[in-house]
């Protein structure tokens, strides 16, 4: 865990989600993961690990990835919006890199081609280009494939 004065990361709960929803709403609003998928990550999927970044008691952050053998993936960031651009997003993804460098090798991510405040922050903690995955995001929006190795 992760901890700074009323700050703290830690790994997400089941009673998260609805406010992880509301976030990832907000976030993304032209296709946002459902509360199920949420209640599924959490229930039911072996490889997933989820964390929250929390402030004073309340989730402001979150961020999800999938380890499988050596590599980790990572599904689904978000900061809320009025926290946003104060560090929050790349306290916690400096969070989850190092939780995954224990077993990992590499871990990987998508970003809309267009996002060049999330592609920024992903740079500058080592990602670096791997490519296109074409309508990614539905509506003709692409993503770039970002890697970036871990050990």
């Amino acid at each position: 865990m992760a901890e700074q004065t009323g700050l703290v990361i830690r790994k997400m709960e089941t009673a998260d989600v609805p406010a992880v929803y509301d976030i990832e709403q907000k976030a993304f609003p032209s296709g946002s993961w459902t509360l199920d998928a949420f209640y599924h990550e959490l229930e039911k999927n072996e490889f997933a690990h989820y964390f929250v970044l929390v402030l004073d008691g309340v989730v402001i952050g979150y961020l999800g990835m999938w380890i499988v053998v050596d590599q980790a993936q990572i599904t689904t960031v978000a900061v809320n919006e009025q926290f946003r651009g104060f560090g929050y997003g790349k306290l916690l993804l400096e969070y989850v890199i190092n939780y995954a460098r224990i077993t990992c090798e590499m871990m990987s991510l998508e970003v809309r081609v267009e996002n060049n405040a999330a592609r920024g922050l992903y740079e500058s903690l080592g990602f670096t280009y791997g490519g296109i995955r074409r309508d990614y995001y539905g509506a003709g929006e692409d993503a770039k494939v970002m890697w970036v190795k871990l050990r």
